[in-house]
């Protein structure tokens, strides 16, 4: 009986040094988030969740340089028209200091949040500078908001934590000091974690960390909803991705990662690089093309704008083995029965003999050419005549100064290209942007815009992004 006894009071101190340490290491845990991880907080510590997008800046004067000609292509794609004013209280400060720069979401638009370690002894001195007085605050919880007014933007700003936090939205700082103390963080996320320890390793470079989505979906507001919607089937990119940052007078260039799919593997481990689409086989005014090397072939589709505003969208396929599908080369006599019957040249398109070639879609076209490389297919024969008035009266996009432009910053071998030209200044507005991408700088002045997935490595796939802008009258 005795012995039960024992038992049975072994049994409750277990429980109850259980709960205990559990008590504990809430208490652990709580004091951690509010004291402990805080003095040493780090500037992602203070980004919100909700973040777009993430410039690491750790060179500033190359980051304001850089972006400076280009200024109103950021204002636009960043929203950071108050780029100027975080500046203008930046150059107050004594000494050289990381910096993030952030983009969130709001109900009007994007605002963006600037985080920067100081001591607090360099804090004290920015207030002097600013003419600010200490006493002078917006109380919110414990912290403390304060305002200054500049030639460009009203900024409000905190310091906290040896961060300073800086935003002309006062909802998103008081988000960024709540942040703070908040359990979770971006570092939360495994990918973005991944991404973010990655650009940690080179910090000689100004990175971008961008979220596919919403940043992606902000930044269709530019383009045609059939046009982002076909950005988005093609598209490489995972949930984040992560570049280096290099602009250099009216070029960007972004080299960088993105998480690679379990296909984008298969594919990488796959494909045949010795396949490719001849340039001439592009005409001069091509207005974008998405070429995509397959595992045993390689398509491209490309976009034509006719004398009126009828667009037209062409495939071509380059694999000998795809070749003889649809002209039966090695069977002379079916051949010659084939181009007997059409002796234009223009052969219909039948679904029996597309259902046999896997993964490409040929739903928009009807009719096909085939060519010394490869098979040109197009949506009607209208298509085709203009096609060939076009690479007659002109020449191939070997001859556009853009196509060479963006060929010299692509790598040799790809999985995917996608480029956009602006050969003529109305193409574009025409044909890809929406009513707001029309009447903005980019719209406006965006000459190429390219996009080349190199490779897989390491679980990531290499991307490399180019653009060059040609203001009007340049």
């Amino acid at each position: 009986m005795k012995e039960e006894y024992n038992t049975e009071k072994r049994r409750a101190w277990v429980v109850w040094l259980s709960v205990l340490a559990l008590l504990l290491i809430g208490v652990g845990i709580f004091f951690y988030y509010t004291f402990l991880r805080q003095t040493r907080s780090e500037l992602i510590d203070a980004v919100p969740t909700d973040a777009m997008f993430l410039f690491e800046v750790y060179d500033n004067d190359v980051f304001q340089k850089g972006i400076a000609p280009l200024a109103p292509y950021f204002t636009e794609g960043f929203a950071l028209d108050v780029l100027p004013a975080y500046e203008d209280v930046y150059k107050k400060l004594s000494g050289t200091y990381d910096l993030t720069v952030s983009g969130h979401p709001a109900e009007n638009g994007v605002h963006v949040l600037f985080n920067t370690h100081v001591e607090k002894t360099v804090f004290k001195r920015l207030l002097r500078a600013l003419s600010i007085d200490p006493a002078n605050f917006t109380s919110f919880e414990h912290y403390k908001i304060y305002s200054y007014g500049t030639n460009f933007k009203s900024l409000k700003f905190a310091y906290f934590n040896h961060i300073l936090t800086i935003s002309d939205d006062l909802d998103l700082l008081k988000k960024s000091l709540i942040q703070h103390t908040h359990p979770k963080s971006l570092l939360s996320d495994k990918t973005f974690k991944e991404l973010y320890q990655l650009t940690n390793k080179n910090q000689k470079q100004n990175w971008l960390i961008v979220k596919k989505d919403p940043f992606g979906h902000y930044l269709s507001t530019f383009l045609k909803e059939d046009v982002y919607a076909r950005i988005q089937k093609d598209s490489p990119f995972a949930d984040w991705s992560a570049f280096q940052v290099r602009i250099a007078h009216n070029e960007i260039f972004l080299s960088g990662y993105t998480p690679a799919s379990e296909e984008q593997t298969k594919l990488a481990q796959s494909v045949r690089h010795d396949i490719d689409i001849p340039g001439e086989m592009l005409p001069f005014n091509t207005e974008w093309y998405c070429k995509h090397t397959m595992k045993n072939y390689a398509t491209c589709k490309f976009s034509i704008m006719g004398d009126s505003s009828m667009h037209h969208e062409f495939l071509v396929l380059a694999q000998d083995t795809l070749h003889k599908v649809f002209v039966p080369f090695g069977d002379e006599g079916r051949a010659d029965v084939l181009r007997a019957a059409y002796p234009s040249g223009i052969y219909p398109l039948s679904d029996s003999v597309t259902a046999s070639v896997k993964g490409v879609d040929f739903t928009p076209y009807r009719f096909f050419v085939e060519t010394k490389d490869a098979c040109l297919f197009a949506p009607s024969q209208e298509a085709l005549a203009l096609y060939y008035k076009m690479l007659n009266k002109s020449g191939s996009i070997e001859n556009n100064k853009y196509f060479k432009f963006s060929e010299s910053n692509a790598a040799s071998s790809n999985l995917l290209d996608f480029t956009c030209y602006n050969s003529n200044g109305e193409m574009l507005s025409r044909d890809v942007l929406s009513e707001k991408g029309k009447f903005s700088f980019i719209g406006r002045d965006l000459a190429v815009f390219s996009v080349n997935c190199t490779g897989v490595a390491d679980g990531y796939a290499a991307i490399n992004i180019y653009a060059m802008f040609q203001p009007a009258g340049k």
